[in-house]
């Protein structure tokens, strides 16, 4: 009967220790982000992606693109965005400092704003 119990313990012991752990993600050292706003990296900025349209007219010339796009936390570069993907451009907006403002093509022809956050933390 004592032999019942110490297994049945050891049982139960197992079965909690297994059901704490943890699923890996496919890279170790990635896990899906819960982003706070959708943004792009440039020039060593994270831009908030604003719900605003840009005229056409007020495009100038293309300042980037974005370089690699992912929805897993991580450690990013310039051309990081978390909501276009490879290959979107940026612009520069007329008589808006790029410090301040700058567009992303979202579709041909359309452009959305997007607001200078500060300094990107993900190095």
């Amino acid at each position: 009967m004592k032999n019942n119990k110490i297994i049945l313990c050891c049982l139960f012991l197992l079965i909690l220790i297994s059901g704490c752990s943890s699923k890996e993600s496919p890279n170790s050292q990635e896990s899906s982000a819960d982003w706070a706003y959708p943004f792009v990296v440039w020039n060593e900025d994270v831009y908030e992606i604003q719900n605003e349209e840009v005229n056409r007219s007020e495009i100038e010339d293309e300042i980037g693109e974005v370089k690699h796009y992912s929805d897993y936390e991580g450690i990013y570069s310039n051309g990081f965005s978390n909501e276009y993907p490879v290959g979107t451009k940026l612009y520069k907006i007329k008589g808006i400092d790029t410090e301040v403002n700058i567009a992303i093509e979202s579709e041909q022809g359309r452009y959305i704003n997007a607001k200078n956050k500060g300094k990107y933390k993900g190095k």
